[in-house]
């Protein structure tokens, strides 16, 4: 399991299928659109947790990691497959 620069790791099991099946490219333009979103997560979740009692004390940092990974390991918000997507579409054309 690769990690992109600056991107979380992810691990092929967490790709959809017909991406594992894929070429190298395509699970690695799926792993960064995956790899984005779960940023794009941590940053709402710290963003709606920040005026909470959640943001404060030596936990705050673990409590929104487990709230980032929660939702992305319910599937995530579906802007993955959407990037993803897009980027196949832009690489056809």
């Amino acid at each position: 399991m690769s990690s992109l620069a600056g991107l979380p790791a992810v691990p092929d099991s967490a790709l959809p299928a017909d991406v594992r099946s894929g070429s190298a490219e395509d699970k690695k333009a799926y792993k960064a659109a995956l790899g984005f979103e779960q940023v794009m997560l941590g940053e709402l979740v710290k963003a709606s947790t920040e005026s909470t009692p959640l943001a404060e004390g030596p936990y705050a940092g673990a409590v929104n990691d487990a709230f980032s990974s929660a939702l992305a390991n319910a599937g995530g918000t579906g802007l993955a497959a959407q990037l993803y997507a897009q980027i196949k579409q832009e690489a056809s054309s």
